[in-house]
């Protein structure tokens, strides 16, 4: 798509485009970039300027990425870049992948069209087979919480028709049930994000609601284990977005399916600090190594095809970071591992 305002460049680009078979030049100019079909944007500083919005609605709709090449007259500068950010805003600039200098020479033209042609094919097939997985990924979790949940009637109805061991091989079936909904629970949030832009879309959110709930829920499903509060839960707001309770819910599950001990304990305690709130959730299990604790939270070159990381802790590590945060492992003084999650507050709203 040619939208360019100079006559003689215009000319020289037509020309080439027209005698190259890989090529078609979309008729129309500027009047055309809203509604044309085109995969190569060809535009100048001027045109640019006035179809900026029009570029950006038309590269977020399209399926993969859309390549603006932008023909500039750089011979003052050092570089075509300096030029760019000396005479463009920083908005537009955002909007170029490649420069082309005037006079346009034949070989610097196909040089840049043929990268762009690479970027856009890829760009392509990236969107498509992501949007295969992603689809594949909602059959199948679909799937197997359905045949969990089948799995963990039929367990819960034989408990009743068993011996006393029978009945804790029910409750380990039972167990294993839940640790597989809950993981595919993870899988589901974990696909969320992904599907998010860059920058999420964050709101404050009360750590009281957030947080306390989720201990509730988790004391409902795991009657066996302990939950305990060391002190309060200060009335702060935190910048996140829905998800935030999934950071505690997987950590409080955690720290309970990957318990040894006879009865699970969980201490959650929160500090308060100036711009920040700490969240530590500690428990009595078997703890984590040190060598061991990037791997589980996926922060080696494997991520999560290293067999210590778990889905949970991944997403656990990858909200907390998107929220500001940031997640560390140490030891608990019950002797086993203790999580501790930083998360700012939110400043401009102040506390409630």
């Amino acid at each position: 798509m040619p939208a360019i305002s100079n006559p003689g460049n215009r000319r020289v680009l037509l020309e080439w485009v027209r005698a190259q078979e890989e090529y078609v030049a979309v008729s129309g100019g500027q009047d055309r970039l809203r509604d044309a079909e085109y995969d190569i944007c060809v535009l100048d500083e001027r045109t640019l300027r006035q179809n900026v919005t029009v570029v950006r609605d038309r590269r977020r709709a399209e399926t993969g990425a859309l390549p603006v090449l932008l023909v500039s007259s750089a011979s003052d500068f050092a570089s075509v870049e300096a030029w760019a950010r000396h005479t463009m805003d920083q908005n537009l600039w955002e909007f170029v992948d490649e420069v082309v200098t005037t006079p346009i020479e034949h070989v610097e033209l196909r040089s840049r069209l043929e990268n762009l042609r690479r970027i856009r094919d890829q760009s392509i097939a990236v969107a498509q087979k992501t949007e295969q997985l992603l689809l594949l990924n909602r059959i199948t979790r679909h799937d197997i919480r359905n045949e969990m949940n089948v799995i963990t009637g039929w367990a819960g109805q034989l408990e009743d028709h068993v011996d006393e061991a029978g009945q804790e091989i029910c409750e380990r079936v039972l167990d294993s049930s839940h640790n597989v909904v809950d993981l595919t629970r993870a899988v589901r949030e974990f696909v969320e994000i992904l599907e998010m832009d860059d920058d999420p879309e964050l709101k404050p959110i009360a750590l009281e609601n957030a947080l306390a709930d989720e201990i509730v829920k988790r004391r409902s499903l795991f009657e066996d284990a302990e939950f305990v509060v060391d002190g309060e839960i200060p009335p702060v707001q935190i910048q996140a977005n829905e998800l935030l309770s999934s950071v505690f819910r997987n950590l409080l599950n955690n720290s309970v399916q990957h318990n040894n001990s006879r009865t699970p304990r969980v201490t959650v305690t929160v500090t308060r600090r100036t711009a920040s709130v700490v969240v530590t959730i500690a428990d009595n299990g078997p703890g984590i190594p040190s060598d061991r604790r990037d791997a589980v939270l996926g922060r080696t070159e494997d991520g999560l095809d290293h067999p210590s990381a778990g889905v949970g802790l991944y997403l656990v590590d990858t909200l907390v970071e998107q929220y500001g945060g940031t997640v560390r492992i140490t030891d608990s003084t019950d002797g086993g591992a203790a999580v501790v999650v930083t998360l700012p507050t939110d400043s401009q709203v102040g506390d409630r």
